[in-house]
């Protein structure tokens, strides 16, 4: 009897045994699953933490971008880099309203380079464009050659398959969209993009601001500069004129945003130092004395005093004290030549010079414009830097065949 229990405990402590080996094993096994989704939900969340870290690193760059300057073009060209970049698109562009016209245009490319890129235009109530308008939301194609909201432009639709429009909307109006071409569609991306977006419309909302000020400035400036030709009949006008010239040089010279802005005060407040000129000098019919003369030839240090004290016409103070300085280092007040004298102040000799030629003065009248042009010749390498002469010389062939000014 007693062995016959031992023999039956025995046998249920193998089956004991084995059942929580068994049990062991489904515990070890379940144990090492839960470590493996424990370990691939660390990864996923260590990736979701790099991502939302980099995501908003992108977007302080871009913060910072906005607060660091008042140029649309730049915020707008680290908007469009980033959305590439982040949405794995493959080209983009931002377009913006046109107010008076009433169209979209492409203000920042993908390819500055790319050929007929500044023609393609949208009215703001046609096509893709105009769908975003409406609605006031993203636009998302996957099939752009066979869907229903695109049907212009048969070059663009060739090379592209899927089209991804965001809205800038400033004051509840949109007033730009980024487009992203090739992209899919992902829901943290748009998120991403919509932030982007909001970042374009606080810097549209900031340089149009900023444009105003620079539009009532330019105002006033112009108002000075009606001071001083009330002063002297003979230049009414002038300095109006002198203006469209240099600028249509610069323009021609492939000047910067920013110097042909400068031009443009420049040439409005190149004579600003007249107004300390006596009248009766400016209006003297019989030609000057050498006292008259030089008290005519300070007027240029009289304009940079004027100005020194405003801050924001400084770039300009070198452009007034030497826009009679000559090539060949005759001129006034410091007998600069050749490059030294800044290339904004030789655009404005080559325009100044023009338009007081062709227009009547107290001791002599107006010359032809043929004179005038001979003139000009005559002055390169002396007064005139040659290749603003040359290049002034086919702006004015230009407007004699009707294709400018």
């Amino acid at each position: 009897m007693a062995f016959t229990l031992i023999f039956i405990t025995g046998k249920n402590f193998g089956q004991i045994l084995k059942e929580k080996n068994e049990e062991l094993s489904q515990n070890k096994k379940k144990l090492e699953e839960f470590s493996n989704k424990l370990e691939e939900k660390v990864k996923f969340r260590t990736l979701e933490l790099k991502k939302s870290k980099d995501q908003l690193s992108v977007l302080y760059q871009i913060s910072r971008t906005i607060s660091s300057t008042l140029k649309l073009d730049d915020v707008l060209q680290t908007i469009l880099d980033f959305s590439i970049k982040i949405s794995g698109a493959g080209r983009g562009s931002i377009m913006l309203l046109h107010k008076k016209k009433r169209i979209f245009f492409i203000k920042i490319p993908y390819d500055k380079s790319e050929k007929n890129i500044d023609k393609i235009t949208f009215a703001e109530n046609e096509n893709t464009i105009g769908w975003v308008v409406k609605n006031k939301k993203f636009l998302f194609i996957e099939d752009l050659e066979n869907d229903k909201h695109f049907s212009k432009i048969k070059i663009i639709r060739r090379r592209i398959k899927q089209l991804l429009i965001i809205p800038v909307i400033v004051e509840d109006k949109v007033l730009g969209v980024i487009n992203l071409e090739n992209t899919s569609l992902n829901p943290d991306t748009i998120d991403l993009l919509r932030s982007f977006s909001e970042g374009a419309a606080v810097a549209i909302n900031n340089a149009r601001l900023y444009q105003k000020i620079q539009d009532s400035y330019f105002e006033i400036v112009k108002a000075l500069a009606q001071a001083i030709e009330a002063k002297d009949p003979y230049t009414h006008g002038h300095s109006a004129r002198v203006m469209e010239y240099a600028v249509l040089i610069a323009q021609k010279m492939d000047l910067s945003e920013e110097e042909i802005e400068s031009l443009r005060y420049a040439a409005i407040l190149h004579d600003i130092g007249k107004i300390g000129v006596r009248g009766i000098v400016l209006n003297n019919p019989n030609g000057l004395t050498g006292e008259e003369y030089d008290e005519i030839k300070k007027h240029p240090l009289v304009g940079e005093g004027i100005i020194k004290p405003i801050e924001l016409l400084q770039p300009i103070r070198p452009l007034i004290r030497h826009h009679h300085e000559w090539y060949n280092g005759k001129g006034y007040p410091d007998g600069l030549s050749g490059e030294n004298i800044p290339l904004s102040a030789r655009i404005l000799v080559v325009a100044d010079a023009y338009d007081a030629m062709k227009f009547d003065r107290p001791y002599r009248k107006a010359l032809t414009e043929e004179t005038a042009i001979q003139e000009l010749k005559q002055g390169i390498g002396t007064q005139f830097e040659p290749k603003i002469v040359e290049i002034f010389l086919e702006i004015l062939k230009q407007n004699l065949s009707g294709a400018v000014l």
